[in-house]
């Protein structure tokens, strides 16, 4: 099982891309150009993901698909970025290494 989130966690998308979104599995990794939009798809397709697992009887054999926004290549939470002292990409943000950071951080609340 890989550590996504942990003081271990795997590196799973390229650190020069600010904004992506990972699906595991297939191991695709889109790019996106802010947090909005990597937000917008990880939700677009987790919903697609769960409607799946829904929609057909259960069985051991199915895949579990989910989508995990990615920060410079890490899963995303602001509390995982900040843990790591780096910021979290939220323009509002005022928390932990993110009052240290430039006002522009270029994320969304």
């Amino acid at each position: 099982m890989i550590s996504l989130f942990g003081c271990d966690r795997a590196l799973v998308g390229d650190t020069d891309t600010e904004w992506s979104v990972w699906v595991p599995g297939p191991d695709d990794v889109h790019t996106r150009s802010s947090l909005a939009a990597a937000l917008e798809l990880a939700a677009t397709l987790n919903a697609g993901f769960a409607h799946l697992r829904l929609s057909a009887p259960p069985s051991e054999y199915d895949p579990v698909m989910y989508a995990v926004v990615l920060h410079h290549g890490y899963a995303w939470t602001p509390e995982t970025d900040h843990v790591h002292g780096t910021p979290c990409g939220r323009d509002t943000c005022t928390t932990g290494p993110c009052a240290q950071a430039p006002a522009a951080v270029g994320g969304v609340v």
